[in-house]
């Protein structure tokens, strides 16, 4: 119960330390945005101000008596007509003379359009101060040059609200697109414990009918040997308690024993060969090399299961004639690691596909729910703080999945 309780703290202490990452994430990058944006505003407003201090020195050029009608006229046609940027020019007393980019057509003089050109000059002169116009070189002020930000900025002044919105939006997308699939994960992994756990008792509970079968008809029968069915039956129920003990594991820290691998490592291998086919013909053989190791600390039921799972997958890859599995255990000296393989000379697992076979899900097989590999992998890895992977692969070759535990005593 302690375990399992800290399995659960730890899953929440990560769980919140990811939502936390998310959430600086998101501040972090807002205020880079925030920051970027406002530095080129700006550096435009430091553009814009400069552009409308040349127009204002233009419009003073055009009201200059040094100044001939076609050149007015150019300055007025070219360059201050064409301003992308609001602009109007009043008189000293503040009456609009000419405007651009207001939203009011330059030739409309109605009431209406003055009474709106003076909220606008307003609004303007709380924004930016208004630049005077002189006339000539007698500091005479005969216009004042109202001016606003450009269509650009404006916009550009929304571009952080724009993107934040956009980044949360995606972010809330992103947890509930993630909350599902984990629900869905989730599902779909019960759902294949479950046919996973029916899988493993199906084998010892049809063994057990058949034995019983047997039993019934002994009392019809002579020459059925009653102590040898007697062991068989008990073994079928030690492979029970065996599946038992294994799915009752999944899920918490599981007890590690020092023990000796190589007889793990030979049970599975007898189990799975006293259920080969028995024929006249060259079937498949299941062979075993166990080397010297020396004792560690491991969980019987837990190593046996990954193991099995190696040899079945191997028994279920090889043909049906010629097939040969090798299970091999040995001691490396120089890593003080023990290691088991388990070969076989099957169809193999495709180049492209050797990076998905531990993943959850992952099967190429009609009926299989692709969880013992993934299982395997949490065995060893986070039970065992050991290392599983496929060696090599070579179809109709060579086949070899390594587990490495560490010597611990």
């Amino acid at each position: 119960m302690t375990n399992e309780h800290s399995h659960k703290n730890t899953y929440i202490e990560y769980s919140l330390f990811f939502k936390g990452f998310v959430i600086a994430g998101i501040i972090v990058i807002a205020v880079a945005f925030l920051y970027y944006t406002q530095h080129i505003i700006g550096r435009l407003e430091d553009d814009s101000k400069g552009m409308v201090g040349l127009y204002a020195r233009l419009w003073q050029v055009a009201a200059s008596d040094q100044t001939g009608g076609a050149e007015v006229d150019i300055i007025f046609e070219e360059v201050i007509r064409k301003s992308d940027f609001p602009i109007i020019v009043t008189d000293p007393q503040g009456n609009p003379q000419a405007w651009r980019e207001v939203g009011v057509e330059p030739t409309d003089t109605s009431r209406v359009a003055k009474q709106k050109l003076g909220k606008m000059i307003i609004k303007m002169d709380k924004e930016k101060s208004p630049i005077p116009i002189y006339y000539g070189n007698r500091n005479i002020v005969i216009n004042y040059l109202h001016y606003g930000d450009s269509k650009l900025i404006r916009q550009l002044r929304w571009m952080p609200v724009l993107e934040i919105g956009i980044i949360v939006v995606f972010v809330l997308v992103s947890l509930l697109a993630f909350r599902n699939i984990k629900r869905s994960e989730q599902h779909y992994i019960w759902v294949g414990m479950a046919k996973e756990t029916a899988h493993q008792l199906g084998t010892p509970l049809s063994s057990l009918l058949g034995w019983l079968e047997l039993l019934k008809s002994g009392s019809r029968q002579s020459g059925i040997n009653l102590e040898e069915t007697s062991n068989r039956m008990g073994s079928d129920v030690r492979r029970l308690q065996k599946i038992a003990n294994r799915f009752s594991q999944i899920g918490s820290t599981p007890e590690l024993k020092v023990g000796d691998i190589n007889e793990v490592v030979g049970e599975a291998v007898s189990y799975f060969r006293e259920r080969l086919p028995k024929s006249t013909e060259e079937g498949t053989r299941i062979e075993q090399k166990l080397g010297t190791v020396l004792p560690c600390k491991f969980n019987p039921e837990l190593i046996s299961w990954v193991i099995e799972n190696l040899i079945k997958n191997s028994l279920e890859a090889v043909s049906v004639r010629g097939g040969l599995v090798e299970v091999l255990t040995e001691w490396d000296r120089i890593k003080n690691k023990i290691v088991i393989k388990v070969s076989d000379n099957g169809k193999g697992v495709p180049s492209k596909e050797q990076g998905k076979i531990f993943r959850p899900g992952y099967t190429t097989k009609k009926r299989g729910w692709g969880l013992g590999l993934s299982l395997a992998k949490r065995i060893i890895e986070e039970y065992h703080s050991g290392k599983i992977y496929l060696a090599e692969s070579v179809p109709y070759q060579i086949t070899t999945f390594v587990i490495v535990l560490p010597v611990k005593v």
